[in-house]
């Protein structure tokens, strides 16, 4: 009888954790292109990470709590497939929270509703006009790295075709007080400094998107704090776009609007950015992207009263191989006026030039995307 509670008790020890297991899966992306072109005198010939999406490996994990709820948590590392680096930290994602028919409540690193709401025939890939534009523009309106907010808590919910995402972010300047120093843009020279208070550099995103059948609409809004508040130099960014997708069947017609003020918290760094494009599907596995966006900025600060724009477009072939698996080919060229210097290649100023950028930038790629 002994020996029976014994191998019992050992038995229920064993078990017991393995009841209270989460649900973990490994995931990622690895993709990988090669591309070659030219942005001014500067060539490039080159293997380059991140064509249609961000290569990545991720952790995320669902555990059943009872009575409806659901702890959840994410880990997600980005990182260069054409030299391998960029596994150091948790540069994408990294979040816990707590989840049930109300929505999903999570602490972390994560995503501003401007990263998910994205109404682009390309699928907010890397070599879209979208994604170039707003990245390297400076918005947070984008499928990158600058809707990617620390220290944040967030809600999202989906109810019947509505979903809806709202943010807070808290910046990095949670427990102490710092100086900061406006720089003129156009000289270097720092012009002022203030003092900035923890609450100086928090962050606020709101998202509302509905679907219905073949069609998407939606509107995201953004407000980035202005942390250092120098007068006449600083302001807060603010940001917001609405869009939307149709898919007739033999085509997915797909476009968007937006604007910011305050770009990187400069007063009078104003631009705005349109982009519109056709998705055509060839036969079972294939599909086109024809996508076309355009920038334009309007600055007025520090002494500087001009205006400048930049033009993108994009033609690529995706073609499914398997259902993780795709290829894509394809081309992107970018039009700068004096001043700007936005593309898929690196601009490189020519010794002596009297003006900056103003060049085409041009790629020609060919690519593979794996997802796991």
């Amino acid at each position: 009888m002994q020996k029976k509670l014994i191998a019992l008790a050992v038995a229920g020890l064993v078990s017991a954790p393995a009841f209270a297991q989460s649900n973990v899966t490994i995931y990622g992306v690895a993709d990988a292109y090669m591309g070659f072109g030219s942005h001014g005198d500067n060539d490039k010939a080159a293997i380059n990470s991140d064509g249609l999406s961000g290569s990545r490996l991720g952790f995320r994990g669902v555990e059943d709590l009872g009575n409806g709820l659901k702890g959840v948590f994410t880990v997600e590392q980005g990182f260069d497939i054409s030299n391998g680096t960029g596994m150091g930290n948790a540069s994408r994602q990294a979040f816990v929270g707590l989840g049930g028919s109300f929505g999903t409540v999570s602490l972390g690193r994560q995503y501003a509703p401007g990263y998910d709401f994205q109404y682009d025939v390309t699928a907010s890939a890397p070599i879209g006009p979208q994604s170039i534009l707003s990245n390297q523009s400076g918005m947070t309106i984008t499928p990158n790295s600058g809707a990617r907010w620390d220290n944040s808590v967030a809600y999202n919910g989906s109810f019947s075709g509505l979903k809806v995402r709202a943010i807070y972010g808290m910046g990095g300047n949670e427990d102490t007080y710092e100086v900061v120093t406006a720089v003129d843009p156009v000289t270097g020279l720092p012009t002022a400094s203030k003092l900035m208070d923890p609450q100086d550099d928090d962050r606020f995103g709101l998202g509302v998107e509905y679907g219905n059948g073949p069609l998407k609409v939606g509107a995201v809004y953004h407000y980035l704090k202005d942390g250092a508040d120098i007068n006449g130099l600083s302001d807060d960014q603010q940001e917001w776009l609405v869009g939307g997708s149709y898919n007739f069947g033999v085509l997915t017609l797909a476009g968007s609007y937006q604007e910011v003020e305050g770009i990187g918290n400069l007063k009078g760094v104003d631009a705005d950015l349109w982009q519109i494009g056709v998705l055509v599907p060839v036969g079972a596995a294939g599909n086109v992207h024809l996508a076309y966006g355009e920038v334009d900025f309007d600055i007025n600060a520090m002494g500087v009263n001009e205006s400048a724009k930049a033009k993108s477009y994009t033609l690529a072939y995706t073609h499914a191989l398997s259902k993780r698996t795709t290829a894509y080919a394809g081309w992107n060229r970018t039009d700068n006026d004096n001043g700007l210097d936005l593309g898929l290649v690196d601009y490189i100023q020519p010794a002596g030039a009297t003006t900056y950028g103003g060049d085409e930038s041009d790629l020609f790629f060919v690519g593979m995307r794996h997802t796991f």
